[in-house]
């Protein structure tokens, strides 16, 4: 029997697929369309004679799971890639991955993801270091920009399912407006913001102005802390992202008669080379895998 030669473009194309805990997201990160990523693990399957990935049940949307063959072949292809990375890097001159992880989370994200982002990078680099700067979007933006962070997760505008800024491939993430007196919609809305530039800033101001809402700026925060306690003591409303640390303060009531807002997307910004098992295991956390 004549042993195939296995592409290292469909090993990288399996361990995406199973880190991004999708065929859609991993063909975002991938760069290709989802019927082409399948192609790539039905030529694997084919190549290898068995199936690698179980597939779900008709109307079932779950993650897809490796089979045995699998979870043996995934344990044994990271090994390959990295051999495989850390040769062209050393044949072509390239600089290896760093000693140290430098990743930046915005801050409404950190409480989510962090520790499962901390676990995963120690699984995929034992002994790489990590560097974590939780921070705003500017600063992450600015920082990758001018090399100093390997990896950042943002947040941008959802429009039309896909980020303002990069494109699609991330967790959507909803903002909802929450607290607010009752006050009557002739009434100029008592606004809690944050200090711009700000996404969820930006979001209440453009869907109040759309709506032709007066609007009144009564705080604006520093930090998270402080809009939740601007929040809890009832200044005024504020469009807030759907994650855990505002789930104690309500929504707005629905007699403010306030407009619908926009959604965010949390999506990864990598450096060039940094290793595309890596970024797409971390992409798939941030999107929730």
């Amino acid at each position: 029997m004549i042993r195939p030669d296995l592409d290292i473009t469909l090993l990288r194309c399996f361990l995406t697929v199973l880190d991004a805990g999708g065929f859609a997201r991993a063909a975002s990160l991938l760069g290709r369309t989802q019927p082409a990523v399948s192609q790539q693990i039905r030529r694997l399957e084919d190549l290898l004679g068995h199936r690698l990935i179980q597939r779900a049940s008709p109307g079932r949307s779950q993650p897809p799971q490796p089979t045995a063959a699998g979870e043996r072949l995934a344990e044994q292809a990271r090994r390959l890639i990295a051999l495989h990375d850390g040769l062209v890097a050393d044949m072509l001159g390239l600089e290896e991955l760093p000693a140290t992880l430098r990743l930046g989370v915005h801050q409404h994200a950190s409480d989510e993801i962090l520790g499962r982002l901390v676990a995963e990078v120690a699984r995929l680099r034992p002994g790489t270091g990590l560097d974590l700067r939780i921070t705003h979007n500017a600063q992450l933006t600015a920082e990758i920009a001018a090399g100093e962070l390997d990896l950042a997760l943002p947040l941008a505008i959802a429009v039309d399912g896909a980020a303002e800024a990069g494109g699609g491939g991330g967790l959507p993430i909803a903002i909802h407006w929450r607290g607010g007196p009752e006050t009557s919609g002739a009434a100029a809305l008592p606004l809690i913001a944050f200090r711009p530039p700000c996404i969820f800033r930006q979001a209440a101001i453009v869907a109040l102005g759309r709506a032709g809402r007066r609007w009144r700026l009564v705080h604006e925060a520093t930090d998270a802390r402080s809009l939740a306690a601007a929040l809890s003591a009832g200044l005024g409303v504020a469009a807030v992202p759907d994650v855990g640390r505002y789930d104690d303060i309500p929504h707005a009531p629905a007699g403010l008669g306030l407009p619908a807002l926009p959604g965010a997307m949390l999506r990864p910004l990598a450096v060039p080379g940094l290793g595309a098992d890596l970024v797409a295991t971390l992409a798939g956390l941030a999107a929730g895998g």
